[in-house]
């Protein structure tokens, strides 16, 4: 049996000192733990803080000095998506889907650029001391999404006919004949069956009784919109004129615009009405700045007689370097030959890619202020000796140069040149309204416009 060896007992001072140092050790332990964990937890609420900066704090863009943060940003971008989802037929669960990542990915520029122009036009509506109503925004919310169930018979007429009066004569007088006999017993759903099938020549509801099923707001063509929105329930319209023919029409229901998809889409996505209705007020504020602009058109006005060469502006999408390279040396081919004198109409013809101007040597005929919508473009034609050919205008989809053929200090404008002044009456003021205000983009990759 082995023999224990007694170990020495501790003095008390020994014990004392071994004490001692031991909470000595347990304090260091303590003390880096403490500092690690508080490292550690500072770092966790550094990331956490920036992350949360960065997604929502960080400016997106300023107006004027007025920050527009980035969770404005991420939230339009997320409302378009919504709408795009549900146009576009792209079932749940497949929004990453990579298939649609092009499309989704143009929306980041389509969102800063509706928080730009809301801002605009926000700013402008205050300075002009113009409000919009809660009862017209609630107007054109019904209007927008509200939506219709109805049914037709069509007839169209032959556009190949050798007298198209006595055609489109003859098309009315079967419409008109159709519209009697249904005014006669409206809802009778045998006699829309049998007349549909019989006389309707629109082969996706000649055979359902001229069901077109429930639509909203630019489904159909204006026309026969317009006429439906009119309708009482039931009603039989008058032939109604479009460039299918002539519809005989009846609306059968009626519905708000909380069973339209779209509005179904934007609750299920978090949206409330009052977020719908923001962007229904900035699109009446947009038609009020539209058709003031419209109303400015004068003539006689000054225009200039001028010439372009328009090529593509070039941007490496999906990875195809060599298109933007090939893109890059045409722009500096182009610069090149101008700069040796060579004939614009002849640079024209050979590298411009405007279909309606390239064979005619680039010549795009007179404009007036209005006309074009690059200010600074318009600002250079407009003091520009004639003969002269302007630098190079470079805009996120075209890269541009032009002559300057002739100038008139008063001149008539024609239709075409009153329709393009009314077509571009709101992009020429909104363009406007960016270079008179502060307007700093600064979401990379989407700072130029």
């Amino acid at each position: 049996m082995a023999r224990r060896i007694p170990l020495p007992r501790l003095t008390r001072r020994q014990r004392t000192a071994r004490w001692q140092r031991e909470r000595r050790q347990q304090a260091i332990i303590i003390v880096v733990f403490s500092a690690v964990l508080f490292f550690v937890l500072g770092l966790v609420s550094w990331a956490a803080s920036d992350k949360y900066y960065q997604d929502n704090l960080k400016p997106a863009m300023r107006v004027d000095g007025r920050v527009i943060p980035m969770r404005d940003w991420a939230t339009e971008r997320a409302y378009q998506l919504s709408r795009f989802y549900v146009e576009f037929g792209v079932p749940p669960t497949y929004e990453n889907d990579p298939q649609i990542a092009q499309q989704k990915a143009s929306y980041d520029r389509s969102a800063l650029d509706t928080l730009e122009e809301y801002a605009l036009l926000d700013q402008q509506a205050r300075a002009d001391g113009l409000t919009v109503s809660p009862e017209a925004v609630e107007a054109r919310y019904e209007a927008d999404f509200g939506q219709f169930r109805s049914r037709h018979i069509l007839i169209t007429i032959n556009k190949d006919a050798p007298d198209q009066a006595v055609e489109d004569a003859n098309a009315l007088a079967k419409a008109i004949a159709i519209r009697d006999q249904l005014r006669q017993d409206p809802d009778n759903q045998s006699l829309w069956n049998q007349l549909a099938k019989d006389q309707s020549q629109d082969p996706g509801s000649a055979e359902s009784g001229g069901e077109l099923g429930w639509v909203g707001k630019g489904q159909f063509v204006k026309p026969f919109e317009d006429a439906a929105t009119a309708l009482a329930i039931g009603q039989i319209s008058d032939p109604v004129k479009s460039d299918f023919g002539y519809h005989v029409i009846q609306v059968e229901e009626r519905r708000g615009p909380a069973q339209n998809d779209i509005v179904k889409r934007w609750f299920a996505d978090g949206f409330t009405e009052s977020a719908i209705k923001r962007h229904t007020k900035h699109e009446l504020l947009r038609d009020d700045f539209t058709k003031r602009q419209q109303d400015r058109v004068v003539s006689p006005t000054e225009q200039v007689h001028v010439a372009q060469i328009q090529v593509a502006t070039p941007r490496p999408v999906g990875g195809d370097y060599q298109a933007f390279s090939d893109q890059l040396k045409k722009i500096t081919d182009v610069g090149t030959a101008l700069d040796a004198g060579t004939d614009f109409a002849e640079v024209a013809k050979q590298y411009s890619e405007d279909s309606a101007t390239k064979d005619k040597g680039g010549d795009m005929g007179w404009i007036a202020r209005g006309m074009i919508t690059d200010l600074a473009a318009e600002k250079e034609l407009f003091t520009l000796p004639a003969g002269k050919v302007s630098q190079q205008h470079s805009l996120l989809t075209a890269t541009t140069w032009y002559k300057v053929i002739e100038k008139s200090d008063s001149r008539d404008l024609d239709v075409d040149q009153k329709k393009t002044l009314t077509d571009n009456a709101y992009p020429y003021w909104l363009n406007q309204q960016k270079k008179a205000h502060d307007v700093v983009r600064l979401i990379p990759g989407l700072e130029f416009e």
